[in-house]
């Protein structure tokens, strides 16, 4: 697989209307393919998913980018990702971050962490549509 972060569409130029045309860019970072597949699937029909898988292309992807939403699963609760978070929050402080995450215990400082830098956490495995209303709330 490349290096380059994928930009999924499915749409057929022919088909383009005004609605597929405004449709918002949802960054997608995963490294659980499966899991990136599932969020892909069943959120492209009214988002414009952009997936990245590698973290150290994150940032890069954030700022090429700058997507009208984050959706990032926080396959570890490494400092790297909390670091990860803290760099997107400066680039584009304005911009909805939703966690997904494991239900696991965590120190309090990791969770309120989680919560400053997030604008939504949802743990696994995810209730799709709550996802997708809680992207289209955020997106108003």
């Amino acid at each position: 697989m490349s290096n380059q972060t994928e930009i999924i569409s499915h749409e057929k130029p022919q088909a383009v209307s005004s609605s597929t045309v405004s449709r918002k860019h949802v960054l997608v970072f995963s490294p659980d393919t499966d899991l990136a597949r599932f969020l892909l699937l069943n959120l492209e029909d009214k988002f414009q998913i952009v997936r990245e898988h590698r973290l150290e292309h994150f940032e890069q992807a954030v700022k090429e980018l700058i997507p009208d939403l984050i959706l990032i699963d926080l396959f570890t609760f490494s400092t790297d990702i909390i670091k990860q978070l803290d760099i997107v929050r400066r680039i584009i402080s304005t911009v909805p971050i939703i966690a997904l995450r494991a239900y696991m215990s965590l120190s309090p400082e990791m969770n309120k962490s989680i919560d400053d830098l997030t604008d939504a956490v949802f743990y696994k495995p995810v209730d799709v549509e709550l996802v997708t209303q809680a992207i289209e709330d955020l997106l108003k």
